[in-house]
């Protein structure tokens, strides 16, 4: 399951403020935020909106035995 720390991390790698996603998920600003500090958990129809968006900008997650991780696809426009 994909986490706060992890949306952060993914949105530095593009660029992008929480506005942003906020507005290509379709989400609130103010649950996009609250996911982020880690002081609310959103439904799953919020959350696969956010990994959806931010999947489809090339952003890769990755979780193993050894932690939790973000890539950004190589060769991949930041927008």
């Amino acid at each position: 399951m994909v986490n706060g720390a992890q949306i952060r991390a993914a949105r530095a790698l593009l660029g992008w403020d929480q506005q942003l996603l906020a507005d290509r998920a379709q989400i609130a600003v103010r649950t996009l935020s609250s996911f982020e500090d880690g002081s609310r958990s959103p439904r799953a129809r919020v959350r696969d909106a956010i990994v959806t968006t931010l999947i489809n900008a090339g952003i890769i997650f990755s979780v193993t035995d050894e932690g939790v991780g973000v890539f950004l696809r190589s060769a991949q426009s930041a927008d």
